[in-house]
């Protein structure tokens, strides 16, 4: 199968490639855990957990910028407000990404209560707990970041004057403490027990602070800047224009496919880095001479993937995601084609029907499209409203509710016209090069006849329900089909192709009684009582580390094909003129050690 141009995730692919997977192909997959709708709420520890670790070392708000960019700035901001990027979504689900630096939350929370939260996660807030995947130090570093926010370098030298003509004299220059009855304002171990609300009112407790006189403003102030004395303070907004780094170095190669087709120099690729979560950062860069983007300084960590794209010519490519594992250096082909906006070159080579769960008065619907594209130029329609972008189209039948996609949805990926969802990804040439899952829920009750319009011609058909009473009437039975955690019954027509405009139509018979379904809770994708759903709800597997249904795997074919028409155009390029000898020469060979490192 031929790489696909978008990274798959959520919930709905653990369904799909564990069902449909498994019997078409013997793929596997998995969910992915969503974000927080709320961070600064305690999260009630387990059994046994060691809490409160103090880190070997003084937190580190460096340190800190760079897990914050990865692992909380995709929810929370890049200023810790909640507005990140994923924030919307979140609020579609009924939750609220906490704001880490109002005056609200950040004022009465304990740091001792945001690192349990950092540590055990919160599971009923959607939250996953990262005492795996940070070490102690390292969440301390990002609540040092978090608190960092909220100290901006500018109001430092004030605060540091306020201190030294009110705190000083007791407690010393660093906090430390300069009197036997002063506690270590610079130990992490005290301060993580104490709120700068604690802090402030401090101020203001006992004899011996009777004669500060500070507004409630100041102390907190002054409390923040107090705070500093137990960690590595830098300033944050400095560290978050400047985004997070690392030693990874990663080349896009791109390269126009098609016979004769054009130079892409010059075209501006934007890189997306994601982890199990969804995107976390992006950055842009320009296609050289030698159609090649060079990433640097990119974060090298194993919890995160990247995957370039660009524009040309109306439609957007895709390039593999690629990992840093056990290297530092990555390389990966965007292969670019001219365009075609004839629907005629576009067919299904397969349309699977899964029903995953039906309630009393409801079926839910999984519907998954694979398809081909049968010229040697991308796919794209003409542009919709707005010049959207616009490429393949699936229908959607009348009275479905609760349409949701694997992966980007409404808005993002896909956009509805009436009962049309039109894709804005272009196809790639070639087969099973796209593909399409669309899960919603339509009225049943007891019976109902399906009629699927297809917009295209269909090569194969089929219907796959759960192992209970529901059964399709009119197609052939081929038994169960067994999954990793059950089994499915499988149906065949008595006639697979349709011609294009044709409708896909059966009819489903039964009920299953008690059974919730899945997607009712707008909080997730749940998957109700469905026996075959049940094992895999609860997974975490990295589905987006996945092009269509398979693992990352490196398509060498695709990338010596790319390799060398970009060192044809590179070769075209410098007899125009538009290349110097000795950059030609560096980079030429430069191409062809890659090239011959995949060769065999």
């Amino acid at each position: 199968m031929k790489p696909h141009h978008r990274i798959l995730g959520g919930c709905a692919a653990a369904f799909i490639f564990s069902a449909i997977a498994l019997i078409v192909t013997g793929c596997t997959a998995g969910s992915l855990p969503r974000p927080t709708a709320n961070l600064l709420t305690p999260a009630v520890p387990p059994p046994g957990a060691v809490l409160n670790q103090v880190p070997p070392a003084r937190p580190s708000v460096v340190g800190g910028a760079q897990i914050y960019a990865v692992k909380c700035q995709a929810c929370h901001g890049i200023a810790g407000r909640g507005d990140g990027p994923r924030a919307a979504a979140i609020a579609t689900q009924g939750g609220v990404v906490a704001n880490l630096v109002s005056s609200a939350s950040s004022e009465q929370a304990l740091p001792s209560d945001w690192f349990n939260v950092v540590t055990n996660g919160r599971i009923d807030k959607l939250m996953p707990p990262f005492a795996q995947s940070l070490t102690p130090q390292d969440r301390w570093d990002v609540l040092s970041y978090v608190w960092a926010m909220a100290v901006p370098s500018a109001t430092l030298q004030t605060d540091a004057t306020t201190y030294a003509a009110a705190c000083q004299s007791c407690h010393g220059s660093n906090g430390k403490g300069s009197s036997a009855n002063a506690p270590d304002l610079s130990s992490l171990a005290y301060l993580a027990g104490h709120s700068l609300q604690n802090i402030a009112d401090a101020m203001i407790t006992g004899t011996v602070h009777q004669d500060v006189k500070l507004s409630d403003q100041q102390r907190l102030n002054l409390a923040r800047y107090i705070r500093t004395f137990a960690y590595q303070y830098a300033d944050a907004t400095q560290l978050a224009q400047a985004g997070p780094t690392g030693a990874g170095t990663l080349q896009i190669h791109a390269a126009n496919m098609t016979p004769n087709g054009a130079s892409v120099a010059g075209l501006r690729v934007t890189l997306h880095t994601y982890d199990t979560t969804g995107e976390v950062f992006s950055r842009t860069a320009t296609l050289n001479p030698a159609s090649v983007a060079v990433f640097d300084r990119l974060p090298v960590s194993d919890s995160l993937f990247y995957q370039a794209d660009l524009v040309y010519n109306g439609a957007r490519f895709f390039a593999a995601p690629v990992q840093f594992s056990g290297t530092q250096m990555l390389s990966a082909a965007l292969p670019v084609y001219e365009v075609t906006t004839d629907p005629g070159v576009i067919s299904i080579s397969a349309f699977h029907f899964f029903v995953q769960g039906a309630g009393e008065n409801t079926l839910s619907v999984v519907e998954f499209y694979v398809f081909n594209n049968n010229s040697d130029r991308a796919y794209i329609s003409q542009p919709g409203p707005g010049g959207q972008l616009r490429s393949l189209k699936v229908t959607l039948p009348a009275g479905a509710t609760n349409l949701r996609f694997n992966g980007p949805g409404l808005g993002a990926r896909f956009f509805q016209d009436g009962q049309t969802i039109y894709d804005s990804d272009a196809v790639p040439p070639g087969q099973g090069t796209s593909t399409i899952v669309m899960l919603y829920d339509i009225p049943y009750s007891g019976g109902r006849q399906i009629q699927r319009l297809m917009p295209y011609a269909v090569k194969s058909w089929d219907v796959l329900l759960p192992d209970n009473v529901l059964r399709v009437t009119d197609m052939t039975d081929m038994g169960l089909k067994p999954t990793q955690s059950a089994s499915v019954r499988y149906y065949v027509p008595a006639q697979p192709s349709i011609a294009a405009g044709g409708n896909v139509t059966f009819n489903i018979t039964g009920q299953l009684q008690g059974a919730p379904v899945p997607g009712s809770d707008n909080s997730a994708l749940a998957f109700g009582g469905v026996t075959l759903l049940a094992a895999i709800a609860g997974s975490v597997i990295l589905v987006a580390r996945m092009r269509t249904w398979r693992g990352i795997e490196r398509d060498i074919a695709l990338e010596r094909k790319t390799l060398l028409r970009t060192i044809a155009d590179l070769d075209a390029q410098h007899a125009a003129g538009k290349v110097a000898d000795g950059e030609y020469r560096s980079r030429r060979q430069a191409l062809k050690d890659e090239l011959r490192e995949i060769w065999d």
